[in-house]
C-alpha cells in the first residue's frame, strides 16, 4: 500500500482549499459580469443577455427602498453560483428550503443632480428567497465618455451585495455559503480599534469582504487594488468620516486580508 508523505498531505490539503477559493472567487466574479452587463445594456437602450421584465414602482415594489427613479426592471440573474449550506438555514421560515434564484431590481434616474450608483442586498419586489436592488443615478447631460467609470461602479456594487448574499445571519439573508466560516472571517483588526462611527463600519466582519470583493472585482492586480482604496480612504479622511490613523488601520486590514483570500493572478 502506497503512503503519502505528511508534508506532502499537507501541501495537498492547502492547494484543494487554495482551489475551491479560486472556483468560488471565479464563480461570483462571471456571476457579476453578467449582471452588469444586463445592467449596462439596459441603461443604454440595449437588450440584455439576462431575461428581465419592466416592473412598476406603485405595484410591484413591496419594500420602500427610498426610490427616486423613474425606470425600474427585474433582472433574472439566475441561480446563486455558489452552494447554501442547509445547516444554516432557519427552516421554521423556509420550511421548503431556500430558493437560489436570484433577482435583480434596476432603478433609474436619469435626471438626478449628480452620478451616484447605490444597491442593497435584499429583494424589494419579495419574489425571490435571493435578490439585491442596484440604482444608478445620472444627470441628464451624462456623457458616454463616463460609461467606463459607470460600468465600473455598478460592477463594484454589484460584488459588494452579492459577497452579502452569502454572509447568511450575519447580513440578514437566508442561508450562509460553504466556506464562510471562522477562517474566512479572520482579520488583524476590528471595530474596537477604532473610535470613529464610519471606521467601525469598515471594519464590520461582514463589510470587509463586501468592500474588498467590490474593489477586486475591477483591480487587475494588488497594486492597483491598494490605490483604489488609498483613494477610496483618503476620501474619507478629507471629508472627515474617519481619522488618518483609522484609515491606516482600514487599509493595513483589508490589504492583509487581500493577501490571505484573494487566490488568482496578480494577487
Amino acid at each position: 500500500m502506497q503512503t503519502i508523505d505528511y508534508d506532502d498531505f499537507v501541501a495537498l490539503i492547502r492547494e484543494t482549499i487554495s482551489e475551491a477559493k479560486r472556483t468560488q472567487d471565479k464563480r461570483l466574479r462571471t456571476f457579476t459580469n453578467n449582471i452588469t452587463r444586463s445592467i449596462m445594456a439596459l441603461y443604454t437602450g440595449r437588450k440584455p443577455a439576462l431575461e428581465y421584465s419592466v416592473i412598476s414602482l406603485k405595484d410591484d415594489i413591496n419594500v420602500d427602498p427610498n426610490t427616486a427613479g423613474d425606470e425600474f426592471y427585474e433582472i433574472e440573474a439566475g441561480v446563486f453560483p455558489l452552494a447554501l449550506d442547509p445547516e444554516s438555514i432557519d427552516t421554521e421560515i423556509y420550511e421548503d428550503g431556500v430558493d437560489p434564484f436570484l433577482l435583480v431590481v434596476l432603478e433609474i434616474d436619469r435626471n438626478a443632480e449628480t452620478f451616484n450608483v447605490s444597491a442593497s442586498d435584499k429583494s424589494i419586489t419579495g419574489m425571490s428567497d435571493l435578490g439585491i436592488h442596484v440604482a444608478v443615478e445620472t444627470p441628464s447631460k451624462f456623457s458616454k465618455n463616463e460609461m467606463g467609470t459607470l460600468r465600473d461602479e455598478v460592477a463594484n456594487a454589484v460584488r459588494h451585495e452579492l459577497e452579502h448574499v452569502t454572509q447568511g445571519k450575519e447580513s440578514d439573508q437566508p442561508a450562509k455559503a460553504f466556506g464562510r466560516d471562522e477562517k474566512y472571517y479572520n482579520f488583524i483588526y476590528s471595530p474596537k480599534e477604532v473610535d470613529s462611527k464610519h471606521a467601525k463600519y469598515l471594519l464590520k466582519p461582514s463589510e470587509i469582504p463586501a468592500h474588498i470583493r467590490g474593489y477586486t472585482q475591477n483591480a487587475k492586480n494588488i497594486d492597483q487594488f491598494k490605490l483604489d482604496i488609498e483613494n477610496l480612504l483618503s476620501g474619507y479622511v478629507s471629508q472627515n468620516l474617519i481619522s488618518k490613523n483609522e484609515k491606516q488601520v482600514v487599509f493595513d486590514t483589508w490589504t492583509d486580508w487581500v493577501e490571505t483570500n484573494i487566490n488568482r493572478k496578480g494577487f
